[in-house]
């Protein structure tokens, strides 16, 4: 537990001082790595709790704890067996119900940390529990929720539909975010799903995206206020040719330009 306090202390220090490395934020939106997901969630889930943390404002101690309980989240998985985890179809009920009880294995093993660290086991018993109850494993509602369970909970979603799993390819960013907002506005506090896209944008930085102009564009710097207009290098120009020296276009100074669509990265061409 002492390694893992030290590195969240670093990133929310590092993060406090403005000098959060930008390719640790990148690689955890970005970096691909289906075949070992259970290491490389934590990670990204980690990064991703810290930043909204400090979106919504929370005060320094509270943001390591949250960054702390997101790091050990879903550690119940490791007693899931790997036939499971990896399966790349769809699960039996039965196999379901395997699944469904990490959260309670998460607690057991987290259990033994003490009351020091009760609000991480108490977490991770409950990051898969919903407002309106229809989470698992208890059906919890409402208050009846740990705080940091309601927010990497929702993290730990975005996170799993934006990277590739054995079962199903990812969604880009502006996708997942959208997919999010359409089936779980019930599950998550509004000001939760507010600071979601507040602090990832719905065009992340290094994302693409396709303007009106049919010009496609890679997001170099996102505003809180005005998610939708962010500054972009265009890559490829209106016919889909690679343009020889990129050029940034700041889109919250561009009335007759914005964004239509998100744009994969596997499916540019040019």
């Amino acid at each position: 537990m002492d390694g893992g306090e030290h590195l969240i202390e670093e990133i929310v220090r590092a993060h406090s001082l403005g000098y959060l490395p930008q390719e640790l934020l990148t690689q955890a939106l970005h970096m691909e790595a289906a075949s070992s997901f259970l290491v490389t969630n934590p990670v990204n889930v980690t990064v991703y709790a810290i930043l909204m943390g400090a979106t919504l404002k929370l005060p320094r101690e509270r943001l390591k704890e949250l960054g702390l309980a997101a790091l050990f989240h879903d550690l119940g998985k490791i007693r899931v067996p790997e036939e499971i985890l990896y399966k790349d179809k769809g699960l039996s009920e039965k196999e379901w119900a395997v699944l469904k009880n990490y959260p309670h294995e998460s607690f057991k093993l987290l259990s033994v940390l003490g009351d020091k660290y009760s609000y991480v086991a108490e977490t991770a018993a409950q990051v898969c529990e919903a407002l309106d109850g229809s989470g698992y494993p208890q059906g919890l509602r409402g208050e009846e929720i740990h705080p940091y369970a309601q927010i990497i909970g929702l993290l730990d979603i975005f996170e799993a539909i934006s990277h590739n799993r054995p079962y199903r390819q990812k969604l880009p960013h502006f996708e997942a975010i959208k997919e999010i907002i359409r089936t779980k506005k019930h599950a998550f506090h509004k000001d939760l799903l507010k600071a979601l896209i507040q602090t990832f944008s719905l065009f992340p930085i290094h994302s693409h995206v396709k303007l009106n102009s049919g010009a496609i564009g890679r997001v170099i710097q996102t505003y809180g206020d005005q998610v939708l207009r962010p500054r972009v290098e265009i890559v490829l120009d209106a016919q889909k040719k690679r343009v020889l020296i990129p050029r940034a276009v700041d889109l919250k100074d561009q009335a007759l330009l914005h964004v239509v669509d998100a744009v994969a990265e596997e499916n540019l061409v040019g």
